[in-house]
Parts: structure tokens; sequence; C-alpha cells
């Protein structure tokens, strides 16, 4: 289900439309994709990865903050697609698509409330997303490197 609040802001629920919402994404990204992946997404960053090896092999350059909690093997296996930083304490996730298509994850993990669905926030607004790409270099600093 999509719900559209402004032109350039969107609302989207259920897992498998988030899913989809960020493999296009990832599958369209020409220059540069960044992502914050908490512990909760293990298994979209998984069905991700041959997307992720796609941009990698079409010089996509991509930088991945992950949790400390994330499993060491797919770590290893991002380390050679991606930049891959581990931020300790990591719950909020997000990916930015050439520094203009933003979402932004919100789940029962980052609000603390009892409810079980997660939900994004999409945008292409020029102002939000480029405060979402401040943000992750915020994110950053205080980092590990993952290999």
């Amino acid at each position: 289900m999509e719900q559209q609040n402004d032109p350039d802001i969107w609302v989207l629920t259920g897992t498998m439309n988030i899913a989809t919402r960020i493999l296009e994404m990832i599958e369209t990204c020409r220059e540069e994709i960044l992502i914050a992946i908490p512990k909760a997404g293990e298994e979209l960053v998984k069905q991700a990865l041959p997307k992720l090896r796609h941009l990698h092999d079409k010089g996509v350059k991509a930088t991945i903050l992950t949790s400390d909690k994330f499993d060491k093997d797919v770590i290893k296996g991002l380390s050679k697609l991606a930049t891959i930083k581990i931020k300790k304490g990591l719950f909020g996730g997000g990916i930015i698509s050439d520094k203009h298509n933003v979402v932004i994850l919100l789940g029962p993990e980052i609000s603390h409330s009892n409810a079980s669905e997660i939900i994004a926030i999409c945008t292409d607004h020029a102002e939000l997303s480029g405060f979402a790409k401040e943000y992750f270099e915020y994110l950053l600093k205080d980092t590990e490197d993952g290999k």
C-alpha cells in the first residue's frame, strides 16, 4: 500500500512493498549508494546481494553501515562489494541512491512500540535527501571497518 502525502514524499507499509522499493533503488543506482541497515534487515541484505554484486561490477561506489550484531560471514561477503562500516548500537536504517532517492526505515525495533509492521518513508525531495546524506555521514563517525 502506497500513500502519497506530498508529491515528493511517500509512506510505504508492508515488508514486501518496502523490499521491492529498496531493490528497485539498488537496481537503478548509477553512481553511489549509501545503506544503513540494522540487524533486523539482515535477510533483506542477503536478498540484495546479487543486485549489490551487479552495482559493484558497474563501478558504483557503495558504503554499507551495519550493526555490530550482524553475522560476520555476511559482513565478509559484503566487504567484497562495498566499503563496510560497523556501528555499535545501530538501530535505524535507510538507503540513499545517487544522492537523491531516499528510503528511511521505521519499525517496531526503532520506535520501541508494540507495532509489528515496518514502515518506510520514501522521498526524492532535494532538501530531505540532503539531510539524509548529512545524517548518514554523521553516523559514519565512530565506526569500525568491516572485513
